[in-house]
């Protein structure tokens, strides 16, 4: 399970009916009301409401989680299935910058998603990129074009937000995991094989003799579960890593 122990667990009925996915992107929502995370998940549980988001983000810095990262949530249209979804509480014209306690409150989920999911850190350059955004960026994540969150708001995650997650890092770094393509293939033994192992294994596949370094049968089947798992068929999941496969994985090609 994929929880923010900051947040309070407030599950609504999607958390159990919804696909799994296996996150690359975190996308800023606003939800256009001055709404506590309890107030939001009352608002996803009534009928007819089908956008619902992972977090919400009160004007006190307050989070809720409704839904674990690793579940589908579809308030991202086309990056439904590879983003996590973060709303905030705004006023009803979502003309209104984040507040202190809300960008704290962001820049810890950030770092959180980051670190538990391998979401790269930097701003997403398309709508399939893997990365951070805000709703407005790209037209395919919304069905018919959305302002969301703010023209404010969208200044704030350029100037200040973004700025302050990367010093977050900076201030408490993780190791940063690299590998050469050419060492994935099957049949060598290395470390970039054992880190590519340890990413797997993270991500909840399977193989059975553990991080031993070769690239052998259990691997191969592993990076091609994995691939499949993002949705992608044919030579896509052929269980060789490309540049995609590992960026997903949380691993940095060089």
């Amino acid at each position: 399970m994929a929880r923010y122990r900051e947040a309070t667990w407030l599950p609504i009925p999607e958390n159990t009916a919804q696909a799994r996915i296996t996150p690359t992107q975190l996308i800023l929502h606003s939800a256009a009301a001055p709404w506590s995370p309890e107030r939001l998940r009352d608002f996803w549980n009534e009928r007819g409401v089908t956008t619902e988001s992972h977090f919400g983000v009160g004007y006190d810095g307050a989070v809720g989680q409704y839904m674990d990262t690793n579940v589908r949530a579809d308030a991202n249209a086309s990056a439904n299935n590879r983003a996590i979804s973060v709303e905030s509480a705004a006023n009803t014209r979502n003309s209104d910058p984040w507040t202190a306690d809300q960008l704290d409150t962001l820049v810890e989920i950030m770092v959180w998603a980051h670190r538990t999911h391998g979401i790269p850190a930097r701003v997403c350059r398309s709508d399939t990129d893997p990365g951070f955004g805000t709703h407005r960026m790209f037209r395919k994540w919304s069905l018919g074009g959305t302002e969301c969150p703010g023209n404010a708001r969208a200044k704030q995650f350029t100037d200040t937000l973004f700025p302050r997650f990367l010093e977050a890092l900076e201030g408490s770094p993780v190791p940063t995991v690299t590998v050469e393509l050419e060492n994935l293939r099957y049949g060598e033994t290395n470390g970039d094989v054992a880190d590519l192992q340890r990413a797997l294994i993270k991500r909840g596949e399977r193989i059975p003799a553990g991080v031993t370094g070769y690239y052998g049968d259990q691997t191969r089947a592993a990076v091609a579960s994995f691939q499949r798992k993002q949705g992608w068929t044919g030579s896509g999941a052929d269980g060789i890593p490309g540049t995609e496969t590992c960026e997903r994985l949380g691993l940095i090609v060089v």
